[in-house]
């Protein structure tokens, strides 16, 4: 019984954990992937994916609860999101900027003590660059595809949406890619967004966003394999090209297309005060996890220390 509770209480914890993924999925910028790795759900989540078909009933007992705190999470931060990038997103924008900022330090932690090369150097700012870049092409590059959601959607658009959700999941299963960003250059977000927007095209507007979830699980399932590999066997260089991406999607976050059309609107004064505001939360928070992170990973290897101890000294009484 003490077991089942345990086993409970660590997938509750997942679904919550999992709750910051979902708000991180619709959010440019911000990369989902980021978020797992900082919560340290994500190795359970990539290699639940990785094994579907080989360990199925376990892969899914694992992915349930993610599953749960995603769904949740997406549809109740859904409308008040689409609210605030209308209405104050450049505070909004600040206030995740200040969230990945402060997280940074927590995905340095994976390398530390590991040997840097020189050419680890020249990944970091590739990285940085290719961060930065997927802001520049949504702005500059973005594609106009709202001719498909208005009047009516049209049909074409249910093959189209699977390829673009399997695009979109690398910044589910990618850390520091930012999924939202993805659909920004490829000019879907803002339709996807609104899609339920006035109540019209009900039925084809689930069909659309079903056709994305599969496109999603196809693109999930591929990533998480790829990136199962390359931790594996380039795990220094990944974890460099991460915190590149990372820093660059600082940059894209105040520059894509949404935001540079939202600069053009004019931001009151309030609102410069409000995402300072929220800049300086949003760091101190997310540093605050950093710090409880390695905080519990000092406690559990002084454990693991304990137990090794005490495992040695009834070898020797034995």
């Amino acid at each position: 019984m003490k077991k089942f509770f345990i086993k409970f209480k660590d997938k509750i914890f997942d679904a919550l954990k999992s709750m910051g993924i979902g708000v991180a999925i619709l959010i440019p910028g911000v990369s989902a992937g980021t978020i797992a790795l900082i919560t340290k759900i994500y190795d359970k989540m990539t290699e639940a994916i990785a094994n579907i078909f080989k360990d199925f009933k376990r892969s899914i007992i694992t992915l349930i609860p993610i599953a749960i705190g995603v769904a949740i999470a997406m549809v109740a931060a859904w409308v008040p999101l689409h609210l605030a990038s209308e209405h104050i997103l450049f505070a909004m924008v600040s206030l995740f900027a200040g969230c990945v900022i402060g997280s940074i330090p927590d995905v340095v932690d994976n390398i530390k003590g590991d040997k840097i090369k020189k050419r680890y150097w020249i990944y970091l700012i590739l990285a940085i660059g290719c961060g930065a870049l997927f802001g520049i092409l949504s702005y500059h590059c973005g594609l106009d595809v709202s001719h498909l959601f208005s009047p009516s959607i049209d049909k074409k658009l249910y093959l189209i949406i699977i390829p673009v959700g399997f695009v979109a999941a690398a910044g589910i299963v990618v850390p520091g890619i930012s999924g939202s960003m993805m659909l920004l250059v490829l000019g879907f977000y803002t339709q996807i967004l609104g899609i339920f927007k006035g109540g019209q095209n009900l039925g084809p507007a689930i069909g659309v966003l079903a056709c994305m979830a599969v496109g999603v699980l196809l693109g999930m399932l591929a990533f998480s394999k790829i990136m199962r590999v390359l931790l594996a066997k380039f795990r220094t260089a990944t974890f460099i090209w991460i915190i590149g991406l990372v820093i660059g999607g600082i940059f894209s976050l105040y520059y894509n297309h949404d935001i540079i059309a939202y600069y053009q609107k004019g931001i009151k004064w309030w609102e410069y005060m409000l995402a300072a505001f929220l800049l300086v939360g949003g760091f101190i928070g997310s540093y605050a996890l950093t710090l409880y992170n390695r905080k519990h990973k000092e406690l559990s290897e002084e454990n693991k220390k304990i137990d090794t101890k005490k495992n040695a000294r009834r070898q020797v009484s034995k």
